[in-house]
């Protein structure tokens, strides 16, 4: 199912040339893959390229052909099939036919960037990227409308005022169904005076903070949910924090979980412990 290997030798060969030690992004390559893998997006977007862009495109690559497969097994319809009996079939009654778009202008210095389409092309995923040439600010209204919403975003351009500019002009543009973001960096190796102290230490940075605090203050009506992964032994470029866009029943209920668990399951449960 998929890939037989996925991420194998050649593709590791092919895109080893692009990654920069410096940017840090040694593990989230494969993270951004699985990710893909695991949530099978249509529409794709990533700003700022470099040593991940390879994963995505391959991730949609090997979607294309998990998905193919497992059409095939629905329409068979073998009911002692263990796949057949996980797949639902509500999903596949839209064509499944993703698309990377994927910016930037090629100004940062010491990137791999430049050398990515020549990557994509050299392991024959180019047809499922369309890069653009551009500065990713005012070039959401040059995206076809046929791509959007967007399924999963990775943004990883810039500091705090480009993350506010992206923020501003493509969070509308994510869809609310299930639509992720995932930002890198968003955690800051310095010293901060609060409580009446200094602390030195990885500081959840003010844009995570933001996004973290505009949550909570939604409380139950939170229309969104924040998870940061962090690599504690970086002083920089070792964080991600992913963004998920909730709607319908995927949004906090507001039951009470023993009447909630009696209502579905017909028994009493023990109770939850408090998480604190």
């Amino acid at each position: 199912m998929g890939a037989a290997i996925p991420l194998d030798a050649r593709f590791n060969d092919a895109a080893r040339p692009l990654f920069v030690s410096g940017m840090g992004t040694e593990h989230v390559g494969p993270l951004l893959y699985n990710m893909v893998r695991m949530t099978r997006p249509l529409r794709v977007l990533e700003v700022g390229l470099g040593y991940t862009s390879p994963f995505l495109a391959m991730a949609l690559a090997d979607n294309v052909e998990e998905d193919a497969a497992d059409r095939r097994l629905l329409a068979e319809a073998p009911q002692d099939d263990m796949r057949f009996s996980l797949l639902r079939a509500e999903h596949f009654r839209r064509e499944y036919a993703p698309r990377l778009h994927a910016i930037d202008d090629f100004s940062a210095d010491g990137t791999s960037a430049p050398r990515v389409l020549e990557t994509l092309q050299l392991l024959g995923l180019d047809g499922l990227v369309r890069v653009h040439k551009a500065d990713f600010r005012g070039y959401a209204k040059k995206i076809d409308r046929a791509d959007l919403p967007l399924d999963f975003v990775w943004f990883d351009a810039g500091g705090p005022l480009e993350y506010i500019a992206f923020l501003q002009e493509y969070w509308p543009l994510i869809a609310q169904d299930h639509g992720l973001l995932l930002l890198h960096f968003t955690y800051w190796n310095i010293t901060a005076h609060y409580q009446g102290r200094d602390h030195t230490n990885l500081l959840c940075g003010s844009i995570a903070n933001e996004i973290k605090r505009q949550q909570l203050r939604a409380g139950i009506a939170a229309r969104f949910e924040v998870l940061s992964l962090v690599e504690p032994h970086k002083s920089r470029q070792g964080s991600v924090t992913m963004v998920r866009k909730l709607a319908g029943t995927s949004m906090c209920r507001d039951r009470d979980f023993g009447e909630e668990m009696n209502e579905i399951y017909g028994a009493l449960a023990p109770p939850m412990p408090i998480l604190r």
